[in-house]
């Protein structure tokens, strides 16, 4: 079987802190794809794709679609207020959506690595406090995310969509994340679940914390691109062949 995958999502689809080599690139290779259609950019999240996306996958005329999302839209920030702030007078390392996320990886020069290690950790104690006195926030609520994922899912028309499940993440470093994380995932579950044209990954059992976790442990290393790569392609071929 050969066919074409687009892929659509953010960093953990991208492949961050593996040179590229995500699950999804990776599944795309286990599906036998003759070309793939990388459009997943780092901290993406699902109502920011655009026409111009949805144009460049229609040109494509994939046979399935892979579609990370629902992590970037639920990691909790600091305050939308002390965000602002950050952001204007911050230094550029501790700005934008990532800002105050933990590094997933590091230097192999010592010198460098105990610096990027220092500053992860200032990172996740600030974070820590601004969160545990505001609450924080998260990009985009149980409500919005489902309007958004419904919304691109018809927008992409009837090609086959797979959609992968989200993992854990560690709560030292993500305080108050998963409790979002779970809430997306059934989401994702559920309107899988409404489609004939859209099928679920779980991915939370069969990743190791945090033996398939990069430093931070919410991306995934070698081992976990592995893993979910198995997942996700078995999916795409299970709904390839009732296409067929």
């Amino acid at each position: 079987m050969t066919v074409r995958v687009a892929i659509v999502g953010s960093s953990h689809s991208a492949g961050l802190g593996v040179h590229g080599r995500s699950f999804a690139v990776r599944a795309a290779e286990l599906l036998g794809a003759v070309q793939t259609l990388q459009l997943s950019r780092s901290a993406q999240v699902v109502d920011q794709v655009g026409a111009d996306t949805i144009e460049r996958i229609a040109e494509f005329r994939p046979g399935v679609v892979l579609l990370s999302f629902g992590a970037a839209e639920g990691h909790v920030h600091p305050s939308r207020v002390l965000q602002a702030v950050l952001d204007r007078f911050a230094p550029a390392g501790w700005r934008g959506p990532d800002g105050v996320e933990p590094r997933p990886y590091f230097s192999r020069r010592p010198a460098r690595r105990l610096h990027q290690r220092l500053v992860s950790t200032a990172k996740v104690l600030v974070k820590r406090v601004l969160i545990g006195v505001t609450g924080g926030f998260h990009r985009l609520g149980a409500a919005d995310f489902e309007a958004g994922l419904r919304d691109l899912l018809n927008r992409l028309g009837p090609v086959p969509k797979v959609l992968v499940g989200l993992w854990p993440v560690d709560e030292r470093m993500f305080p108050r994340s998963n409790t979002v994380l779970r809430r997306h995932d059934d989401i994702l579950r559920a309107v899988a679940a409404e489609r004939d044209d859209a099928v679920y990954v779980a991915t939370a059992g069969s990743v190791r914390c945090w033996e398939d976790f990069l430093d931070d442990h919410a991306h995934l290393n070698e081992a976990g691109h592995e893993r979910v790569a198995a997942l996700v392609a078995a999916a795409g071929q299970a709904r390839l062949r009732t296409r067929t």
